[in-house]
């Protein structure tokens, strides 16, 4: 077993299967993007099952956030040396900032490194992974967040929504913004930059957002592994995979298809697609 445990979020979208397999563990929470908030769900954090909300799905305050990563590092904490959390992007949520207030919580217990990620969905997940990995060839707590934290923009995300309302809703652009999206029947793409959504295109059909966001991919200089993100409409994510598969050359290992976890999804709406890119490290 590795010395250092790796945590993440469920705005990381991992597949539970792969974190598992992996080491990573996953603290289950609902996201309002830039609201720090979450919503009730039964989880199993720590080795133990612990409920961060009720059954009615309220919206419950941030320091119930608190106790589902505080159970989560005491559970870890009796067996390893010490714990590395990557977490959603501190300018989407409140997830650093919870995660931050119980690892003073936990002091006496547990070593815990806290990440901003400066990402979302696998964006963050391939972040989790490459810990993960890093923990498992012996490198310490110190050394991974050293490396996490070096590498962050090598973690690309990007895209497209049918509609701006969903994220208008959530504060993510302004109202006029969202109003004149809309007049002109335009489907925007948009990025993640330094950890907070910013516009990168504007397309006026689903075909050219898909052929936006493959070209997204294809400029990038060298691609460790990408994956195809879906909201609703896996058969636009299968044709946006088989134009990055052509213009990219990439091993079928290395090029996935990954539906977006509710949290994420109930921000960007439905038929949101996009795509999560590790560049390679080229050093």
């Amino acid at each position: 077993m590795p010395r250092v445990a790796i945590v993440t979020d469920s705005s990381a979208d991992l597949d539970p299967r792969l974190a598992a397999g992996s080491g990573v563990t996953v603290v289950p929470v609902a996201i309002a993007l830039g609201a720090g908030s979450i919503r009730g769900e039964a989880a199993a954090v720590g080795g133990r099952t612990s409920r961060s909300g009720d059954e009615s799905g309220a919206t419950l305050p941030a320091r119930e956030l608190v106790e589902a990563f505080a159970a989560a590092f005491a559970g870890l904490a009796t067996m390893h040396d010490g714990i590395v959390a990557v977490l959603l992007s501190g300018r989407l949520g409140a997830n650093v900032a919870a995660a931050s207030e119980a690892r003073d919580r936990v002091a006496g217990e547990a070593a815990v490194s806290v990440v901003d990620s400066r990402s979302v969905s696998l964006g963050l997940g391939f972040q989790a992974l490459h810990a993960a990995e890093l923990a498992d060839r012996g490198a310490g707590a110190d050394e991974i967040v050293a490396a996490l934290l070096a590498e962050r923009d090598r973690y690309q995300v990007a895209f497209s929504v049918e509609s701006v309302e969903h994220l208008r809703r959530s504060g993510q652009i302004g109202r006029s913004a969202a109003l004149i999206a809309e007049a002109l029947q335009l489907k925007p793409l948009l990025r993640l930059d330094e950890g907070q959504i910013v516009p990168y295109e504007r397309a006026r059909t689903r075909s050219r957002a898909i052929a936006e966001l493959a070209e997204f991919v294809r400029e990038l200089p060298a691609i460790e592994r990408c994956a195809v993100l879906y909201a609703t409409n896996r058969n636009d994510a299968n044709r946006l995979l088989r134009a990055i598969a052509a213009d990219t050359g990439l091993a079928p290992d290395r090029l996935t298809v990954q539906r977006i976890g509710d949290a994420v999804a109930a921000q960007v709406g439905p038929g949101a697609l996009g795509v999560a890119v590790e560049e390679a490290d080229v050093a």
